[in-house]
């Protein structure tokens, strides 16, 4: 049986308090391994520790998400249009423990456990959120339901091309982020259902990612301007939203300026942005369109932030990956376990 809402928030909030401030950050993206960073690296640091090698059937996994009731991790192959489950805690050569690739995934760009309800949430084909059964494996199972794509006749999703997901449990809702706005769907919505809200307006354009605190009821947008054809740099930030806000709302504050090392050279574009809850930071990934490892970056900042605040942390090279990044995320340390108890 199934934990309650209540007990599964329970649950996770022993894990967050029994976590803090120990935590490592993971980084994927279109190579074929996970690399974890403690959290005092800096520069050109090696990683702690990585998930790589052909047992993981690892292609592409470009997102990943920590799920503190089961310490398992999550992971989106892009690519390899699978969604692999590993332990938390395994590093090297680890086979998953489950894979699901069905044919109708495409490619996966994203997920979202929602494990009081037994469910994942998964952007699949680059344009849907399909829900499966969380414990699915195997390429002949059929999602529970699916929001389709926006396109279709008398379909009023608004989804069109989603770039990440991220699920809310105080409203039981999924988010994604679209080029130029926030889509929020049901957990439960239809094929062709209207969305709960959007975030839409100036605040929003350009919109790349975006990154949830729950405990503290905010999104992290990442947006980055388009390059004007003469600027030395492209403009970039993270725009911070209650997470009960809808229409041509404005952010409560941003994060943006000269000190925060986000703007980027043209040919360079942030890929995605990370929330973590263990030590209370955001994490901005960015590579450059040519694919050159050594101008992969991260950048870590406070998830208390505000303005032009200087980086906490800022990790560079290759030791990130040996190819384009995807999108950062937080796992706690091993010895830390998600009942509440030291091992």
């Amino acid at each position: 049986m199934r934990p309650s809402l209540a007990a599964a928030c329970l649950l996770s909030a022993f894990a967050l308090a029994a976590s803090a401030a120990h935590a490592e950050m993971a980084i994927g993206g279109y190579a074929s391994q996970i690399a974890f960073f403690g959290a005092g690296a800096q520069g050109t640091d090696a990683p702690l520790a990585q998930i790589t090698g052909p047992d993981t059937q690892m292609v592409e996994p470009a997102f990943g998400v920590y799920e503190p009731n089961e310490q398992l991790l999550y992971v989106s192959d892009f690519n390899g249009r699978a969604l692999l489950v590993y332990p938390a805690f395994a590093r090297g050569n680890v086979a998953p423990l489950r894979v699901l690739n069905p044919p109708q995934f495409g490619q996966t760009r994203a997920s979202a456990p929602v494990y009081a309800h037994d469910e994942i949430g998964i952007i699949v084909s680059n344009c849907c959120i399909a829900t499966y059964p969380l414990h699915a494996s195997g390429s002949d199972t059929f999602a529970i339901r699916t929001i389709n794509w926006g396109g279709l006749a008398g379909s009023a999703t608004d989804l069109n091309n989603p770039l990440s997901l991220r699920y809310l449990p105080a409203s039981d809702e999924y988010v994604v982020s679209e080029y130029d706005r926030l889509v929020f769907h049901a957990r439960t919505a239809g094929a062709y259902d209207a969305p709960t809200r959007r975030i839409t307006g100036p605040a929003v354009a350009n919109c790349i990612s975006v990154a949830h605190d729950p405990a503290a009821h905010r999104l992290f947008v990442l947006c980055q301007a388009p390059w004007d054809g003469s600027s030395a740099t492209t403009r970039v930030r993270i725009g911070v939203f209650a997470d009960d806000a809808s229409g041509e709302a404005a952010p409560l504050y941003t994060i943006e300026g000269d000190a925060t090392g986000l703007d980027l050279p043209p040919g360079y574009y942030v890929t995605g942005i990370g929330h973590d809850p263990y030590v209370h930071r955001l994490m901005v990934a960015s590579s450059s369109n040519s694919g050159n490892p050594a101008q992969n970056r991260v950048v870590v900042f406070a998830d208390g932030a505000n303005g032009n605040a200087t980086p906490v942390q800022q990790l560079s090279g290759a030791t990130l990956s040996s190819g384009w990044l995807g999108t950062p995320f937080a796992v706690p340390l091993d010895a830390i376990f998600a009942n509440g108890f030291d091992g």
